[in-house]
């Protein structure tokens, strides 16, 4: 797998409430640093819409929270990115969505609504987003590094494009 044309700095923001987003996370970094890019992880509590104009590349990784809502950490950046007309034709994205279907008809709309803000500002998705239901387990952390590897290869597929 060629990933020489694409950007390697791709900025990571993490929701979480319970920390499982942050240890898919951490997955989803090992696995980028193995195949030669630098993760730049950000807290969503920390993060604002602005950042996302810096990067090429963004993952983000986040679960929907009680009747679908974004976590806690993630409410703010999302109500910013809603309310700002920020253009990012510049910005390759791949999202991981954690949630349980025992919340169906919740599941995973907070990550829905992230990927409906970031398109509607002309970032454009690199790969399908990766479904997480229930607790992380062995076989979701397989999927993550395969996930992780072929959203590599979309990004650099894009930077060719």
């Amino acid at each position: 797998m060629d990933l020489s044309s694409a950007h390697h700095d791709v900025l990571v923001l993490v929701g979480t409430q319970t920390g499982n987003s942050e240890l898919v996370a951490d997955a989803v970094t090992d696995h980028l640093a193995v195949l030669g890019f630098t993760s730049h992880v950000v807290d969503m509590a920390d993060a604002y819409p602005e950042m996302l104009a810096e990067y090429a590349q963004l993952i983000a990784v986040l679960c929907t929270w009680a009747e679908g809502t974004f976590p806690d950490n993630a409410k703010d950046f999302a109500l910013a990115l809603d309310r700002l007309d920020l253009p990012l034709a510049g910005l390759s994205f791949g999202v991981v969505g954690l949630g349980d279907h025992d919340y169906d008809p919740y599941f995973l709309t907070a990550a829905d609504d992230l990927d409906r803000m970031l398109t509607a500002r002309g970032a454009r998705e690199a790969a399908p987003r990766l479904e997480i239901d229930g607790i992380p387990n062995a076989r979701h952390y397989e999927e993550t590094r395969a996930w992780t590897a072929g959203l590599a290869a979309a990004f650099a597929a894009q930077e060719t494009d």
